[in-house]
This record gives C-alpha cells, structure tokens and sequence, in this order.
C-alpha cells in the first residue's frame, strides 16, 4: 500500500506491507484521512505515537471495511464507515479497534464522515466527561472554527448550552461562527476576556475548553462563574503559568481546572466516547443526521501533498477540517 511515513522530521511517500487486523480490530481499506493538529506535532517530532501503535500520522479515516480480525461480528465486508485511529490513517490501509469503528450517519458521505470521529470523542471527553456540562450554562471554545471546535460548538448547543462562544482569529472565520448559531469572539480586535465580560453582563461563563495552556490560566479562571470548569486540551502558547499566579480565586471560588488528552486514552474509554454519540437513543447521532450538526470541510488534499495540508494548518489559514482523500469514493458515496 502507499502511505505517508515520517523521515527526519518530514512526511516521505512510501510502499509499505497492508497491516492485518488483530483479534478485536478490523481493517479499513481507506477513502478520506482527517489533518488534526496532532498529526503537525507528531511529523515534527513532539508528540510521539503511543509504544505499539504505528508510527505513520492520522488520527481519524473514513471508508470501507476491508477485513475483520476473528473476534469483530457487528460489520461486515464492504459496510462504509468512519473510525478513530490510534494511529496510521495516512495510508491506504489502516487499523482501528471495533470499538472506535462507527457506521455511517444516515445521509453523510465518506468525506463528510472522516470530519467526525477526532471530533466526536473529544466534544465528549471535553464537554461531558472532564467539563460536566449541564444545560443552560454558557461555554467558551478557542479554536472554535477548526475542524474539531466547530463540531464541538454545536454538540455544545444540541447539549442544550445555554450560548456557545467561539474564540477565532478574523472577521471571516467569525461569520463562518455565525452561519452555525455560535456567538463569535474575534480576539483581534480586543481582548477576548474584556469580550466575553461584556457579552455576559460581566457575570463570565460556567464552562471554558482551552487550547491555548499556561500564559492564559489566570485570565480562564477569572472568566467563570461559581463552580466553573476549564478544561485544558492543549497548550498551544505553552506550558509555563504567568509570573504572580495565584490559587486563590481556584479555591474561593469552587472552580475546577482539568487536563485531558484524546490519544492516551484505552480503547474503552475512547469507545465509550464514540457510544456517547452514535447510540440511536441518544439525541445527538440524530442531530448528525438531520445537520442539525453539520460538518465544514476547509479543503482536501491528495494523500500525496499530505506536506501541504499540514502547512496549512500550520499557518491557521483553514476554516473546518481538511482532509486527504486517500482513494476516490465509489460513485454517490462523495
């Protein structure tokens, strides 16, 4: 199979043996690869694949079941579908365990589907799991108009959120939030802590998923209310607090600061956070399906300009998920 391996800190065309499916895996012969910023970390060699997993980038795929290991029985050969990866979704070929192996939403295509599974588990892990969202409450997203945030906005509104704001970096990524019903912060033109402030009459939000890390605690931490929760997915203006940083507004306040990554995760919990999602009597799988939560894909690459999907994301110019089309979708699979 050709897939995109990592060669001293840069992504290399390869011809590599198609891996077979373990015991309680299945293999997926591979239509579309989901870029997350993960995969930019790990090409530049700061965020390692898991010992056990292959090595090659992509996190999430969509396409057809191309064989099962002996222990899988809820698919079969050929059925179309969408998966959360460990590892290895720039390939032709990848593995996923049963459990992070997801059917197709009624009316979404291939290439709308690889948008979701990186997305769906961590809108889970964030908002309900580490973030106890509860309805009514007011949540803050950064990165709100990138493939995940976007669809993490709008599980946050069908989670009955009271208003959902959006941190983004332009006036065209803020309308974009518009067009999907989230309140946008543009931190360009002001502050976005003096932002959010005004917007909510100075009383600040109850949940607040940051990607930003360290320099930014004290100012998260200010924004909520009672009881509030921050949860830390990333620390993209690093790790290190601001000069002075004080606990007592944590303590005083009965907030709650928690850090959570996606990809450590056993495979249970990361099934578990699947489940939360496509279980049919949960409301959210049907809102997939009547978009009421609407994928937006920014651009797709072939699996051979991998390099140039992650510039892009390097340089924050996407809106949406890019994604790599692997190999073309049967007729009328999109």
């Amino acid at each position: 199979m050709q897939a995109m391996e990592i060669r001293d800190g840069a992504l290399a065309l390869a011809t590599l043996p198609v891996p077979l499916p373990a015991a309680y895996d299945v293999l997926i012969k591979v239509a579309y690869a989901g870029v997350n910023r993960a995969d930019l970390l790990q090409v530049s060699g700061n965020y390692a694949a898991p010992e056990g997993v292959s090595p090659l980038p992509g996190l999430e795929v969509s396409g057809h079941i191309a064989a099962l290991g002996e222990n899988t029985w809820d698919f079969s050969i050929g059925d179309p579908v969408c998966a959360l990866l460990d590892g290895g979704g720039y390939a032709q070929y990848a593995t996923a365990p049963a459990g992070q192996v997801v059917p197709l939403p009624s009316g979404i295509t291939l290439k709308e589907a690889a948008t979701l599974p990186e997305a769906m588990a961590t809108s889970t892990m964030a908002l309900t799991n580490a973030g106890r969202l509860s309805p009514g409450e007011r949540v803050l997203i950064h990165g709100a108009s990138s493939g995940v945030g976007l669809i993490m906005a709008q599980a946050a509104k069908c989670w009955h959120a009271q208003e959902v704001f959006g941190i983004v970096g332009s006036d065209e990524k803020a309308e974009l939030l518009r067009e999907y019903g989230i309140t946008p912060i543009n931190h360009r033109t002001a502050p976005f802590a003096e932002q959010v402030m005004a917007a909510t009459n100075n009383e600040g939000v109850d949940l607040i998923v940051d990607t930003l890390g360290g320099p930014m605690v004290e100012t998260h931490l200010r924004l909520l209310r009672k009881g509030g929760r921050l949860v830390t997915l990333a620390m993209l203006e690093g790790s290190a607090l601001q000069a002075g940083f004080k606990i007592t507004r944590l303590v005083m306040n009965n907030l709650s600061w928690t850090g959570v990554t996606l990809r450590d995760k056993p495979a249970t919990e990361k099934a578990g956070f699947l489940t939360q999602w496509n279980n049919r009597n949960n409301h959210i799988w049907p809102d997939v399906e009547n978009r009421n939560i609407r994928p937006h894909i920014d651009s797709v690459f072939p699996l051979v300009d991998a390099k140039k999907a992650l510039n892009r994301m390097h340089e924050r110019l996407h809106m949406g998920k890019i994604l790599l089309e692997v190999a073309p979708a049967p007729e009328g699979a999109g």
